[in-house]
């Protein structure tokens, strides 16, 4: 990478960086292009050239935490592990949610209006794996693609949380237990009999 790219890459994260703790403090309507501005000490034009708004920025800071969830811990249908290859996956999925709701203010502004609730790709492409694996073990019907098991997996985790974090439920109950049931019922759904 070049010098200039690397003052390009050093800027683009300086500003995720404001706008993250902006939108922490201010809240994501009550911050102005002109205080991300000032928080960075750039120009308007400049700010345009990396994002084309507030919300490219908060879809940004979304995608830039969904990466950190990605690596602890991993999902990974090939690794060594007691138990199954669902109950691996469950671990995974339920760490997620605590970091969830470690930052519920944030999380519930990423998840309502970033451009996150139904992400393709790499997250459900890894978990295909994991459910093509759980196949082969005997854990997981056969008559099922494992990418529409994925899809299923990630989708009713997504809404979970987004559901969690809006307080649809309003009975107080923490994340992870609502995970928890939610996968009980899948798992059920999914199991080979």
């Amino acid at each position: 990478m070049s010098l200039r790219e690397q003052k390009r890459a050093a800027l683009r994260e300086q500003i995720l960086a404001a706008c993250g703790d902006l939108f922490r403090s201010r809240g994501f309507d009550e911050t102005t292009i002109p205080d991300i501005l000032e928080a960075v000490g750039i120009s308007r034009q400049t700010f345009f050239n990396y994002f084309a708004g507030k919300e490219a920025v908060l879809t940004e800071l979304g995608l830039a935490w969904l990466r950190q969830q990605a690596e602890v811990p991993r999902i990974d249908a090939r690794s060594t592990r007691q138990g199954s290859i669902l109950e691996g996956a469950r671990r995974a999925i339920l760490a997620q949610m605590a970091a969830v709701e470690a930052d519920p203010t944030f999380m519930k502004l990423v998840f309502t209006r970033s451009g996150l609730l139904f992400p393709s790709g790499p997250s459900t492409d890894g978990i295909a794996l994991v459910m093509r694996a759980a196949q082969q073990a005997g854990e997981v019907r056969t008559d099922i693609d494992p990418l529409q098991a994925a899809e299923m997996y990630v989708s009713l985790m997504l809404m979970t949380i987004h559901f969690w974090l809006i307080d649809y439920w309003g009975d107080g109950v923490d994340l992870k237990s609502r995970a928890s049931r939610a996968l009980d019922v899948l798992e059920a759904g999914l199991a080979a009999h």
